[in-house]
């Protein structure tokens, strides 16, 4: 059994199953596939959270995978905010997946994002909290 994964406060971003696509040579989840989910998906809760669609990404932190994502596992990426600034927020990632053959939820990684919201011109903007 695995150690129960703590996700209080956290919000679900996106479900994916793990299919082949996905996969590395190695036949786990390739990495820059997940980066871009969580990208995505969190980018989403941002830009609902500032209430704009016009925020870029300007940093993903380390991103340590502790446990690969194997074919037919269901991903779960969650978020909730970690800081609001007056331009920028933080949001804090947690990535786990659901082992189809044992209903084990491991967690494969987590890392932080911060995104900015910008103008027209592409020039950082101030947003209502």
């Amino acid at each position: 059994m695995s150690e129960k994964i703590d996700l209080t406060d956290y919000e679900i971003a996106t479900r994916k199953i793990i299919m082949y696509p996905n996969l590395s040579v190695t036949g786990r989840l390739f990495g820059g596939q997940m980066l871009s989910w969580i990208d995505e998906a969190v980018a989403m809760i941002a830009m609902q959270k500032t209430k704009t669609k016009n925020i870029v990404t300007k940093k993903i932190s380390e991103v340590v995978f502790d446990s690969p994502g194997l074919i037919g596992d269901v991903l779960e990426i969650w978020c909730k905010p970690a800081h609001l600034g007056k331009t920028s927020i933080a949001m804090d990632c947690t990535v786990t997946v659901w082992r189809s053959n044992d209903e084990t939820q491991l967690k494969i990684c987590s890392c932080s994002i911060i995104f900015v919201v910008i103008d027209e011109n592409g020039k950082p903007k101030i947003w209502n909290k």
